[in-house]
């Protein structure tokens, strides 16, 4: 149900954002004269803004994992951290199809190699995207209230309905009953599918349940480590807004905070999607149109969506697949040491 839900939201944003471009494009086509012009002499010290704030939201969102392997009693080193994650980021964010698997088998492998158990490993790496989702919500809502978007009562009300409910969930997560029981019906299920269903697990799925959930309990963020993760959390959005803000202001292109708080989320919202490999398309079309119908000159948009999407989604890719192939090239020479 879940799948056929999300198939349907997926295909009727691309007919949106396909719909929408079609009519923009007599339009487009007309400023497209005017694009060079636009991207000509950029403010370059906000350039470099843009940048590191780029980086330092990837950065950002590699200390909120570290933070959770922490919690769950594992120390991984910082700079090992960041590689496997801005290894794992290139691999979701550019792959088609099996960018997202890819880079969730990468990053729990890397970190099994690190000495993190296997489970923790997968679930501090699925925790991640969640309280980061979570984070974007909330601070999504405040934003859109705060600009006026929304009535500020009822963004204030979203956002404990979304706090309250997420803190619901991880008690349920947390149970050692429930979780358990959980566990082992997934054991069960896993043991019925063909080629996953072998070895010594799968002849004891209730001690392998068992087994599986007292590792997920390992990860139990105290009040002050839950905190400091929600902080690190909040600041890897934070720096990626002020990217595109920055990147906005190198180009001469003043536009309102609402429009930016817009612009902003209706990317996340085409990346989340996962229709294409990093919201590839439909990013750049819905924020285009956020800037385009709120009175932005088409060219000037065009400029802005260029550019962030250029720093914050290829720069930072290519900067991934180059630690990924550094990481790939020094495993084989210590392959052929052996």
């Amino acid at each position: 149900m879940w799948k056929l839900v999300r198939r349907i939201v997926q295909w009727s944003v691309l007919v949106i954002g396909i719909g929408f471009l079609a009519w923009q494009l007599p339009g487009l086509v007309g400023e497209a004269g005017r694009l060079r012009s636009a991207l000509a002499g950029p403010r370059w010290e906000w350039v470099s803004v843009a940048v590191l704030c780029g980086l330092g939201s990837l950065v950002a969102y590699g200390e909120l994992h570290r933070r959770l392997l922490l919690a769950g009693g594992v120390q991984v080193g910082m700079w090992a951290v960041q590689a496997i994650h801005f290894a794992e980021n290139a691999l979701s964010t550019t792959l088609p199809a099996l960018g997202d698997p890819a880079g969730f088998a990468y990053a729990t492998y890397k970190l099994h190699q690190r000495g993190v158990g296997g489970v923790l490993a997968a679930w501090s790496t699925v925790l991640s995207g969640v309280v980061a989702t979570v984070v974007l919500l909330l601070l999504g809502v405040l934003g859109l209230g705060a600009t006026g978007r929304v009535p500020v009562l009822t963004a204030a009300a979203v956002a404990v309905v979304i706090a309250a409910g997420s803190w619901a969930c991880w008690r349920v997560v947390t149970n050692a009953g429930l979780l358990h029981r959980c566990m082992h019906a997934l054991t069960e299920l896993a043991r019925r599918v063909p080629l996953i269903g072998r070895g010594a697990w799968a002849a004891e799925p209730d001690a392998t349940a068992r087994r599986v959930s007292e590792r997920i309990q390992l990860l139990r963020p105290t009040g002050l480590q839950w905190a400091a993760v929600v902080v690190v959390a909040a600041l890897s959005w934070a720096l990626d807004f002020f990217s595109l803000t920055a990147t906005a202001i190198a180009l001469g292109v003043p536009m309102p905070w609402s429009v930016l708080v817009v612009g902003f989320l209706v990317v996340q919202a085409s990346i989340a999607l996962q229709i294409m490999p990093g919201g590839a398309g439909l990013a750049e079309a819905g924020l285009l149109g956020v800037l385009v119908t709120s009175g932005i000159p088409a060219a000037e948009a065009m400029a802005v969506v260029l550019v962030y999407r250029g720093i914050n989604w290829v720069g930072l890719a290519v900067l991934g697949w180059l630690v990924y192939l550094v990481d790939m090239r020094g495993r084989a020479g210590r392959g052929d040491e052996s």
